[in-house]
C-alpha cells in the first residue's frame, strides 16, 4: 500500500487548475468580447479558452456573469495604470496618461461598456468612480501647484471632459477608433495655465456633477 495521501495534497492542485482555468475563461471573453461585442457564446469562450463548456458553467452562470468578470479585471488594470498616471511629477504628462490610461480601454470595450450601463448597479462602479477622482484631484492639485494647469479648473471640470470623450467614442468609434487621441492635445492645452481666455460659468458642484452624470438632473 502507498502512503496516505495528505489532507490538502490534491485539493492545492485542483484550486490552482481551477484558477488556471478561470484565468483562460476571462482572457478568452476579453479577445471574444473586444472583437465581437457579446454575441459570443459562453461555448464559444471555453472552446477558445481550451477548456471543457461545462468547466466554463462551473465557473460563470453565463456569458453576461463572464463579462463582469472581464470588466472587473479589465478595470483593476486601467486603475493601476491610471493611479501610475496620477504618481507622475509632471502634473500635465501625467494628465496624459491618465486620459490615455481611461479612455483607450473605453475605445477598445465599447459593447462591455455598453452592458456595464444597462447594469448601472453592479458593484463595480463605485469604487472604480473614487479611485479616479482621487487620480484627478492629486493630478489637479499638483499641476496647479507647479502652475502647469489652470487655477480655475476642478475635478467636475475634467468629469465633464471626459463625459464629452466618451460620447465621441460612443458616436464614431466604430468607423474611426482611434479619433478620440486627436482631442486629447486640445484638451490638454485648453487646461495650461496662460489660456488667455477666461471661463464664463462656474464648474458643477461635484453633487450636481455626480446627479447629471447618473440621470438625475433631467
Amino acid at each position: 500500500m502507498g502512503e496516505p495521501e495528505e489532507p490538502g495534497q490534491s485539493v492545492r492542485p485542483r484550486r490552482k487548475d481551477a484558477a488556471r482555468n478561470r484565468e483562460a475563461l476571462i482572457a478568452a471573453g476579453r479577445e471574444l468580447f473586444d472583437a465581437g461585442g457579446l454575441s459570443p457564446t459562453l461555448d464559444n469562450v471555453a472552446r477558445r479558452a481550451g477548456v471543457g463548456v461545462g468547466t466554463a458553467y462551473r465557473h460563470f452562470a453565463n456569458k453576461y456573469e463572464l463579462a463582469d468578470a472581464v470588466l472587473a479585471d479589465s478595470f483593476d488594470a486601467m486603475l493601476a495604470e491610471a493611479e501610475r498616471a496620477a504618481a507622475h511629477r509632471d502634473a500635465l504628462a501625467g494628465l496624459a496618461a491618465f486620459f490615455d490610461a481611461v479612455l483607450r480601454p473605453q475605445a477598445a470595450k465599447r459593447a462591455l461598456l455598453d452592458f456595464l450601463r444597462s447594469s448601472p448597479e453592479g458593484p463595480l462602479l463605485p469604487d472604480v468612480r473614487t479611485r479616479v477622482e482621487a487620480c484627478i484631484e492629486r493630478l489637479l492639485e499638483r499641476g496647479q501647484a507647479q502652475g502647469t494647469i489652470r487655477a480655475e479648473i476642478t475635478s467636475t471640470d475634467i468629469g465633464v471632459l471626459m463625459s464629452l470623450m466618451t460620447t465621441l467614442i460612443d458616436t464614431y468609434g466604430r468607423a474611426a477608433p482611434d479619433l478620440w487621441r486627436r482631442f486629447v492635445p486640445l484638451l490638454l492645452d485648453g487646461l495650461r495655465s496662460g489660456v488667455p481666455t477666461p471661463l464664463p460659468v462656474p464648474p458643477l458642484g461635484r453633487g450636481e456633477f455626480l446627479a447629471l452624470v447618473n440621470g438625475e438632473g433631467d
